[in-house]
């Protein structure tokens, strides 16, 4: 069976039937909660499409994102394999198909085949990385270079040639305004590189936003290759 999740992908056909009947496929729903900050980890989930959100929740309830996971990462599983709380809430920002996997049943592949632990650490690094990308990114880079990289983040890691993102979450993800989303987003459509109507967005002409991009979305496909 193929997989597009990459850290399932690169499994071997051995290791791949020893989680035969562990791995269970699931949907994932826009704003379903799976993980929640305080709460032990259950649960790993090995996206296939779709887009999970982290997020740190601050004592008077304001949330902010500190991370996006894709098919490219299996969500939760530091926390799965440590026993430790979630430190942060994670949920569906965009509909999607995974796989699930209990997190003590993950722990028991990992102890019977070590060269597992390392796959997941590269996983887990990628994922910091990303982070740290994004991070710099968003100091140094301008406004419009970044929302050609998150557009193209997001119709990688769905399936389908329209993505639903709404203004509201591209502002969050940009750190800008949502008029300022609405002003760019207006931009791209009136040169030809997407079609945008109510939050819905279809990419017309990759190359040209690949383009436009900052370096940071080839940075990370490299990464991904590196795995």
């Amino acid at each position: 069976m193929s997989h597009r999740n990459l850290f399932l992908a690169r499994l071997s056909a051995a290791q791949l039937s020893a989680l035969d009947g562990d791995l269970r496929p699931t949907r994932l729903v826009t704003g379903e909660v799976l993980h929640e900050a305080g709460e032990k980890v259950q649960s790993v989930y090995f996206p296939n499409n779709g887009v999970v959100s982290v997020v740190t929740v601050m004592k008077d309830g304001r949330a902010v994102e500190s991370a996006t996971l894709g098919f490219e990462s299996v969500v939760g599983v530091v926390s799965a394999l440590t026993g430790a709380a979630s430190h942060a809430r994670v949920f569906v920002q965009i509909a999607g198909g995974a796989l699930k996997m209990d997190a003590a049943r993950l722990r028991a592949f990992v102890d019977n085949d070590p060269k597992v632990l390392r796959s997941l650490l590269l996983h887990v690094q990628n994922d910091i990385a990303q982070a740290e990308q994004t991070s710099a990114c968003n100091a140094l880079h301008l406004s419009k270079h970044r929302l050609a990289r998150w557009l193209l983040l997001t119709d990688d890691r769905v399936d389908g040639a329209v993505v639903n993102l709404t203004q509201d979450y591209l502002a969050v993800m940009l750190g800008v305004q949502r008029t300022t989303v609405s002003t760019l987003a207006s931009e791209l459509k009136a040169e030809g590189l997407i079609d945008y109507q109510r939050g819905r967005i279809e990419i017309v002409d990759r190359a040209r936003l690949e383009m436009l991009s900052c370096e940071c979305y080839e940075v990370g496909r490299m990464r991904h290759a590196d795995i």
